[in-house]
């Protein structure tokens, strides 16, 4: 499914407002729990062709987004998983072949999919957004503790 990020959250990740270094040491961390391998289609990747993506919870009602996880995951997840960033840089067509082969469906329920998320998406730009790091992921990396700080900020 297509985590599309919400305007007013754009820039505001682990990987954008870290240390580099601390950044670097938590995907290291991810990278080898999952020994190297993407964690959504299970390709063996080079470590430095995974990428670490935070998981967002979003919760509409309440205005929070939660950082709940980390995953590591291939270029053409990545792509999936950020569609509405790979169909603006002109890879729209790998992004949707990726949903369709991991989700195991055809591209017209590919396309509704993506349409579902822009639709949420676009609802979701309306509103301001508090951030939350999930109490787990805090006590592992307290670094995390700036998401909250800058959440408080916006």
């Amino acid at each position: 499914m297509p985590h599309l990020v919400p305007k007013p959250l754009w820039g505001k990740s682990a990987a954008n407002l870290l240390k580099r270094a601390d950044w670097e040491g938590i995907r290291r961390e991810a990278l080898q729990t999952a020994r190297h391998v993407c964690q959504v289609c299970s390709d063996a990747a080079l470590g430095s062709a995974l990428t670490c993506h935070e998981l967002w919870d979003y919760d509409d009602k309440r205005g929070t987004a939660t950082l709940v996880g980390l995953r590591m995951q291939c270029r053409s997840c990545d792509s999936a998983v950020h569609m509405g960033r790979a169909v603006k840089r002109g890879f729209g067509r790998v992004a949707l072949a990726q949903l369709v082969k991991v989700n195991g469906i055809d591209p017209r329920e590919a396309k509704l999919l993506y349409g579902t998320a822009m639709d949420e998406w676009k609802r979701r730009n309306k509103k301001q957004w508090r951030i939350v790091v999930a109490k787990p992921l805090l006590e592992r990396y307290s670094e995390l503790a700036i998401l909250e700080q800058i959440g408080r900020e916006s």
